[in-house]
């Protein structure tokens, strides 16, 4: 695969490598927004005693330039690209590759050099979790005969890649990845939370790459993305929600295969999953500080703050008031 040379709007972006993602707290989600020329690059990235996680999505109206990096330290990285298109080019012992969405692997770069490159306009969002060298191994050797010759490439620092036998990203990933973020808010929990998530993403992705195909559901593409438009669409009007009906015409399922399909792919109704999406917009609109409580309250739709101050407490185990303290 050729990486082309092109100016963009990025080209002078600092790449986001393992040295400043280790560099933050640990097991507190980080975020960070970088616009140029109208388009945006958007990070959310968290670090663990034993990995970081960057979650990426460029927005842009043309490829990028090919941005050239050095990670930190040696890491095996799990790589999901869940929309657009990226480059990757690896030093001369792994092959460049272009993911596209749907595409995934498991690889090992001991040298840590790496090229990136957007390869068209649009959105791009590539999810991966970097974790430590020793560490894989003990999971491989302890859980996975298939791979303990994996675990024998990374003592000996020999590279490797796995790639995904094909573009289909189930339904069961998508939920995950729809859902990771929702880290609990109590302090100390966050290092057990995202160590326990990436070792589900690795058991799931572990399954594919060694022949075994995941459970998913009977449901038609068509119908499919008609239950994702319909989620889209409940983020959309957080603050001035559609009735079942009138999304149900929008996305064009009808009634009963909107409350099943929605419960089957993202394990809620329409309606929990709004109020759960409501309260996650509050408290970091809280945490942001910009509005008081009950201006946050009657945006996201609540009629009455102290119905806004029910929810909040039963879902987080604090008042917004308790939050702000």
């Amino acid at each position: 695969m050729e990486i082309r040379k092109k100016r963009s709007n990025f080209a002078d972006m600092p790449p986001m490598n393992m040295e400043s993602v280790l560099a933050v707290a640990r097991g507190t989600t980080q975020q960070l927004t970088v616009s140029a020329e109208g388009n945006e690059q958007k990070l959310k990235f968290v670090v663990t005693d034993t990995m970081g996680i960057v979650d990426r999505t460029i927005i842009t109206d043309t490829e990028t330039a090919a941005v050239r990096h050095n990670n930190w330290m040696p890491m095996v990285e799990l790589n999901f690209m869940l929309a657009g298109a990226v480059g990757l080019v690896y030093d001369s012992q792994l092959p460049a590759r272009m993911m596209t969405a749907g595409d995934h692997q498991l690889l090992f770069n001991p040298s840590g050099e790496e090229t990136n490159q957007v390869m068209h306009g649009g959105t791009h969002r590539l999810f991966s979790a970097h974790l430590l060298p020793d560490y894989m191994a003990g999971l491989f050797s302890g859980y996975l005969p298939e791979l303990t010759p994996l675990a024998e490439k990374m003592a000996n620092r020999e590279p490797f890649v796995l790639q995904s036998p094909s573009k289909a990203i189930s339904r069961d990933f998508k939920y995950f990845f729809t859902t990771f973020w929702g880290a609990p808010l109590a302090p100390g929990l966050g290092k057990l939370y995202f160590d326990a998530k990436i070792l589900d993403l690795l058991c799931r992705q572990c399954e594919i790459l060694i022949g075994h195909s995941p459970k998913d559901y009977q449901i038609s593409k068509t119908d499919l993305e008609k239950v994702y438009h319909a989620h889209a669409l409940v983020l959309e009007r957080l603050g001035d929600p559609l009735s079942l009906s009138a999304l149900s015409v929008l996305c064009g399922l009808n009634e009963f295969k909107l409350k099943k399909y929605f419960k089957q792919v993202f394990g809620t109704t329409v309606f929990g999953m709004l109020q759960e999406e409501r309260l996650k917009a509050a408290r970091y609109l809280i945490k942001e500080g910009e509005k008081n409580i009950s201006q946050i309250a009657y945006e996201l739709g609540y009629a009455h703050p102290q119905h806004f101050h029910r929810a909040f407490k039963k879902r987080f185990g604090i008042t917004p008031t308790e939050l702000l303290k």
